[in-house]
């Protein structure tokens, strides 16, 4: 993902950057029904590479991406 990754402690309730709703980015080829329900706005689909600097949740409206800071 090209956006921008904030670190972050834990989920935000809401976007600080806009007031959007933040979901999960779930990873990896989505079936029929998960890709539905990525259109519902339940989570983000985030592809299928993955690594340690992809956002764990993006905010639906803005787009922002927000990554649990690891130790």
């Amino acid at each position: 993902m090209k956006n921008k990754v904030t670190l972050v402690n834990r989920k935000p309730c809401k976007c600080p950057h806009c007031g959007g709703k933040v979901v999960p980015v779930i990873y990896g080829e989505p079936t029929p029904e998960t890709y539905e329900r990525s259109l519902q706005g339940e989570f983000v689909l985030g592809g299928c590479i993955i690594d340690d600097d992809n956002p764990d949740w993006e905010c639906l409206e803005c787009h922002r991406g927000f990554r649990k800071a690891r130790s």
